[in-house]
């Protein structure tokens, strides 16, 4: 007779608590903006420190190595399910847009689809093909929702490109991406998607989006610092996007830039010098966040979020972001009067939070708490903005 088989180990959740604690910030803060910048993790600030180490001691031996751009490459792939090949570092989620925007061959008489939610760097970046003759349209919202009906209305036979916010920086509303996908692909349209407040927090695998171009900055829930961003490229259009700032494919190593190994390492979407620094810092925040999960990271937010929109139904604030987790993720707004004067209040009580289109918008990461949430409506209380 076989022996009954062992069932498989139970991963143990994480230590939310514990992983709190990596953030110094939110021992003397209630922090509820992830959605506008990340508090610095501990071991973003270790690896500052042997950053400046290594150049003291070392005549930036490593601190300055190519290679080390490659490793902080592999990490972020493996973080966010993609090649490292598709992977290129930016300095934020407008660069990667820009790039994006140069990347296609569009005619007089074709028109690019953008949303009305969408923050202002995807918007300027696609302006220079007016005067070209192209198109910009724009999906207009649906009480703060954007359904793939509201993008069916606004594409036709001549539409080439959607370029859209795969989580709206305002209200949260998360894009049914699998939907726009479809249709886009269906159409023969090219997909952007501004990625970055859904990168490091959403656990699907950014090369099952659908989409040619997934910007984002890392400043944000990737743990990163300012200055550094990922643009993520489909394969299969890395060696034919033709801009006037992408060096060409067909550059090898040779006498003129043999010196140059940063050229020969970099991605073509890549120029110049680095950001060594902003890098090293990527690569320990994308293994730290790896070491947590992404799945479990997605949980935990889902947690969060639900609860707040439970404490402010009860509270009798409204709130435009949706109910469904599949249309949402860490964002969740307050529709209050008089947001900036209640902001600066919160903030003399150490909450933090930010105002989007006239609304008090809290974002949460997994570092946040019942307890965070909790202060959030005891002040509003006092502030008399809730009951």
């Amino acid at each position: 007779m076989n022996a009954p088989a062992t069932p498989p180990a139970v991963a143990a959740p994480p230590d939310w608590a514990a992983l709190r604690r990596e953030f110094p910030m939110l021992a003397k803060w209630t922090y509820l903006d992830s959605a506008r910048k990340t508090p610095l993790v501990r071991c973003a600030e270790r690896v500052m420190q042997a950053y400046a180490q290594d150049i003291h001691e070392c005549a930036g031996e490593r601190a300055w190595d190519s290679a080390a751009v490659g490793e902080a490459r592999a990490a972020l792939a493996t973080l966010l399910g993609a090649s490292p090949a598709s992977i290129a570092f930016t300095r934020n989620t407008a660069e990667g847009l820009a790039i994006a925007a140069h990347a296609f061959d569009l005619r007089e008489g074709d028109n690019i689809v953008l949303t009305d939610m969408e923050h202002v760097v995807n918007l300027w970046p696609w302006e220079h093909w007016r005067a070209r003759g192209v198109e910009i349209r724009q999906v207009s919202n649906r009480g703060g929702r954007l359904p793939i009906e509201a993008y069916r209305e606004r594409i036709d036979a001549r539409t080439r490109l959607v370029s859209t916010a795969y989580v709206t920086y305002a209200n949260g509303w998360r894009v049914d991406i699998d939907d726009l996908a479809e249709l886009c692909r269906s159409r023969g349209i090219h997909l952007v998607l501004d990625g970055v407040q859904g990168a490091g927090l959403l656990a699907r695998p950014i090369d099952s989006l659908g989409a040619d171009f997934v910007a984002i900055g890392a400043h944000k829930s990737l743990q990163g610092i300012t200055g550094t961003g990922v643009l993520w490229c489909r394969e299969d259009l890395i060696g034919e996007v033709r801009t006037p700032f992408v060096r060409a494919a067909s550059i090898r190593r040779d006498a003129s830039i043999g010196q140059f190994d940063y050229v020969v390492e970099q991605h073509r979407f890549e120029a110049g010098n680095p950001n060594f620094l902003g890098l090293w810092i990527l690569r320990e925040s994308a293994a730290f966040l790896q070491s947590i999960g992404l799945p479990a990271i997605e949980g935990r937010v889902r947690e969060l979020t639900s609860a707040l929109i439970d404490r402010l139904d009860r509270a009798g604030i409204a709130t435009e972001t949706a109910r469904d987790w599949r249309n949402r993720c860490h964002i969740v707004n307050l529709v209050l009067p008089d947001a900036l004067r209640l902001q600066a209040a919160l903030r003399e009580r150490g909450l933090v939070v930010n105002v989007k289109d006239g609304k008090l918008r809290a974002s949460v990461s997994f570092y946040n708490n019942e307890d965070d949430l909790d202060r959030l409506m005891s002040a509003l209380r006092e502030l008399g903005a809730a009951r």
